[in-house]
């Protein structure tokens, strides 16, 4: 049995923490190297792959990841749309993207 048993931990609620960073990161990268909409889909549908999979999963190992709520869920969306928008419209405009997926 796990030591960390006895703690109840909280959710991540916050609008703006540092995955947020990551997320628009992440979507400006995908959006530069493929379509918007598939990288933003992608994005979207990774959203409850980590709270419904992941975390369930790393959890047996007392690793605690996407142990969030819905308000940052949803504002990890937010940020991922802003990087796709960055990546393909802004980014794109400065520079050719190196290779192009899907």
């Amino acid at each position: 049995m796990s030591k960390n048993t006895n703690i109840a931990l909280k959710r991540n609620d916050a609008l703006f923490d540092p995955w947020s960073i990551v997320h628009l990161c992440t979507g400006v990268a995908l959006g530069w190297v493929m379509d918007p909409f598939f990288a933003l889909s992608l994005m979207i549908l990774w959203e409850p792959l980590e709270i419904f999979v992941l975390s369930p999963f790393l959890a047996r190992f007392d690793i605690v990841f996407g142990h969030e709520t819905l308000r940052n869920s949803l504002s990890d969306i937010v940020f991922d749309a802003m990087g796709v928008g960055l990546g393909a419209w802004a980014l794109t405009a400065l520079a050719t993207p190196p290779f192009n997926l899907f």
